[in-house]
């Protein structure tokens, strides 16, 4: 009776093996095909969802690079000196309406920081600084009744010495972000 008992209670454990392992190997299976399938089709939904998202930002943001290329082009020196520089004003007067034109320009664009990277927004910024340091600069040394042509000609030395001006990087900047858009 002893050896039937044994031999029932072997034979009973091999049955819950033979049972148990194959059992537990197709739920791994079917398992990890499921947890497969499901981080799928996650991707394939985020993926949907950014391609609507890029077909509603993407008119945003090339509408954003094309401001911020005007604002480049509206604090080049030549540019604000062409629009600022009238006869019969002063050289301190000059360098203050240039100042306030690139700081309103900038102001006028703040909000085109939402549809860039923070690295473009830095080298705009940047560049900013950078012109209105350089016609900070220009200004000074010259004498107390200075005139605009006088202001324009010790600008003009002064920029003539600079391999790159500040706009003509911040244009670049933007040409080298917008072509990874387009």
């Amino acid at each position: 009776m002893w050896l039937v008992n044994e031999y029932f209670c072997l034979m009973t454990w091999q049955l819950i093996l033979g049972l148990t392992i194959p059992s537990l190997m197709v739920f791994l299976a079917v398992y990890f095909t499921f947890r497969q399938y499901h981080q799928q089709q996650i991707r394939l939904h985020y993926l949907d969802s950014k391609k609507g998202k890029d077909h509603i930002t993407l008119p945003m943001r090339l509408h954003a690079y094309e401001r911020l290329i005007l604002l480049c082009e509206r604090i080049d020196f030549a540019d604000l000196m062409l629009r600022m520089i009238t006869p019969g004003t002063s050289a301190r007067e000059i360098r203050a309406a240039m100042l306030v034109a690139v700081q309103q320009e900038y102001e006028h664009n703040l909000t085109q920081q939402l549809y860039v990277t923070p690295e473009l927004w830095q080298v705009l910024l940047a560049a900013k600084n950078k012109t209105m340091d350089v016609i900070s600069l220009a200004g000074e040394n010259l004498s107390e009744g200075a005139s605009a042509d006088d202001y324009a000609q010790r600008l003009m030395e002064m920029i003539s010495n600079e391999p790159s001006l500040p706009a003509q990087i911040g244009k670049k900047a933007i040409k080298t972000e917008s072509a990874l858009w387009l």
